[in-house]
């Protein structure tokens, strides 16, 4: 029998969540400073053609780890969750040693049959090739090791580990470009990144599960449990498969056969800075993932409909005016960072930040599925996607070139989103808050609208750090001016300034409640 939990009041919830959501978004913004970084490093030191060779591996050695993982990842997340929130944590424990046997079986042939297959190809692309093949195994245990943490809703010390591999990268193309080291070079700094970050992850992970009683583990997983974690990873294998197709940069490969390596250059390079700026949103969603498999695995499944309507908002809120503000500064973006040479990624880069607005919307609705054990409603979107995602790269690739990937690639994701927030919202009971969602948008593209105007009238450098300014004031009172927000963020908001330093408590609450038009609280108390 299931044991039940007793439930957690919802300021308790808001305060970890939101000190979740702080500790990996303050590692976004460090990564994604990193990451952009790394990228002009790139991109100043290859010539556009030997930057689509270059992107075409590095979407290969994040395509093969996706698919050799075999959804294992999403299945570890998803019991150490349900464990932990059961009161069982030796389960989460046995779980992680099988996974991580199997994947290490499976990704060391794996990564042999890459090498002999790089003994047949160009002289141009066997060494890179066989460099690739390196960084396959780190990535895969490193993504089980950090599901787990993930399960057991450890997220500070993952954004710190990754801030770290990136700052190793960077230096290490840094080192790449000055020895002239080339594309070799740039595949060999990935693997060695890869490598020292499997190693403190490992040290990490066998920390945090002693101390949270899931290791060491005390007996394998039950013949019955073991069957059942087999059932449920064989479909979310099959859903990881379907979409590494929509999600995964599918694309590059339709680019590499049917266009020009310039335009793979193009599209990658709009690709990353757009898959950096949606992290936000995303790290939202990984923190809240857990939440759902915890709720079911503490006997408190009704309050799945609350949490995924109130997920979806929230995420949206985020993600917004991320997306409305990269598009309309996106020749801005390409221009300073990349220079005149890459000015045709502008474009691609437009049309993938507005085309991220669905999957911000559907973020949390794929933990409802997994939680509830029914991800084969994602299993039958993905096969959806993935068609359409195809169909549409080989149709307009060999027109439009990298801006038809994007096309591709947006139209896919938006159906994909779409079919999961169906399927969650039937099976969690709950309707999708539209008019809050519409106003949230409509505050977005007025904020979009101010921050055209320095972005037109002035351009370049000047133009652009304007743009940011003017918007970040904008977005804010947008919202208020559309009543986006509701004395429910008011009262979410006062649960997280309790958490700030004294002196700025008064300040955070007087703003939340000019944004919010709610009551102030007099006189304010750190105890509320």
């Amino acid at each position: 029998m299931t044991p039940v939990a007793e439930t957690a009041p919802s300021g308790s919830r808001t305060r970890r969540l939101g000190a979740d959501f702080v500790a990996m978004t303050s590692g976004w913004v460090v990564r994604a400073a990193l990451g952009v970084l790394i990228s002009v490093i790139t991109a100043r030191y290859l010539r556009p053609d030997e930057m689509g060779r270059y992107a075409f591996l590095v979407w290969l050695a994040g395509l093969l780890p996706v698919v050799l993982s075999l959804g294992l990842p999403t299945t570890l997340t998803r019991y150490t969750a349900e464990a932990t929130g059961g009161g069982r944590p030796a389960t989460a424990g046995a779980l992680l040693g099988l996974i991580v046997r199997w994947q290490t079986t499976v990704v060391l042939a794996a990564a042999a049959l890459v090498m002999l297959v790089a003994l047949g190809v160009p002289a141009s692309w066997r060494l890179p090739l066989a460099l690739t093949a390196l960084s396959v195994p780190s990535q895969v245990v490193y993504a089980s090791l950090a599901a787990f943490l993930s399960g057991l809703q450890m997220f500070g010390w993952q954004a710190l580990l990754s801030v770290g591999m990136l700052a190793l990268l960077a230096a290490l193309f840094i080192i790449v470009a000055g020895l002239d080291g080339g594309v070799s070079g740039l595949m060999l700094a990935h693997a060695i990144a890869n490598a020292a970050g499997l190693g403190v992850l490992a040290w990490l992970a066998r920390r945090q599960g002693r101390r949270r009683g899931a290791l060491p583990a005390p007996a394998p997983l039950s013949a019955a449990a073991r069957a059942d974690v087999i059932r449920y990873a064989r479909g979310a294998s099959a859903l990881v498969i379907l979409d590494a197709v929509v999600w995964q940069r599918t694309e590059v490969a339709f680019l590499q056969a049917l266009a020009s390596p310039a335009q793979i250059a193009f599209y990658a390079l709009a690709f990353a800075v757009a898959a950096q700026i949606s992290r936000i949103p995303y790290q939202a969603s990984v923190v809240l993932f857990p939440s759902f498999p915890a709720l079911v695995g503490g006997g408190r499944a009704a309050e799945l409909a609350g949490l995924h309507a109130t997920a979806m908002r929230y995420l949206v809120l985020l993600g917004a005016p991320l997306a409305v503000g990269l598009a309309v500064t996106a020749p801005g973006v390409v221009h300073v960072l990349y220079g005149p040479a890459y000015a045709p990624a502008a474009a691609v880069l437009a049309v993938l930040a507005l085309g991220s607005l669905p999957a911000f919307a559907a973020g949390a609705s794929p933990a409802v599925l997994h939680a509830t054990k029914r991800q084969d409603r994602l299993l039958r979107r993905g096969v959806l996607a993935a068609v359409v995602d195809v169909v549409m790269a080989i149709a307009l690739i060999p027109i439009a070139g990298a801006l038809g990937a994007a096309l591709a690639s947006v139209v896919a994701q938006a159906l994909g989103s779409l079919l999961a927030i169906r399927a969650a919202v039937r099976i969690a009971g709950a309707g999708v808050p539209a008019a809050a969602l519409a106003r949230i948008v409509g505050a977005a593209v007025l904020m979009g609208i101010v921050a055209a105007v320095p972005m037109v009238a002035l351009g370049g450098v000047s133009g652009l750090a304007c743009a940011v300014a003017v918007g970040a004031a904008a977005y804010p009172l947008a919202l208020r001016a559309l009543r986006a927000l509701t004395a429910e963020d008011l009262d979410r908001s006062r649960v997280l300034i309790e958490r700030l330093p004294s002196p700025a408590r008064a300040g955070g609450l007087a703003v939340a409640g000019f944004l919010c038009r709610g009551p102030l609280p007099e006189p304010w108390s750190p105890s509320r």
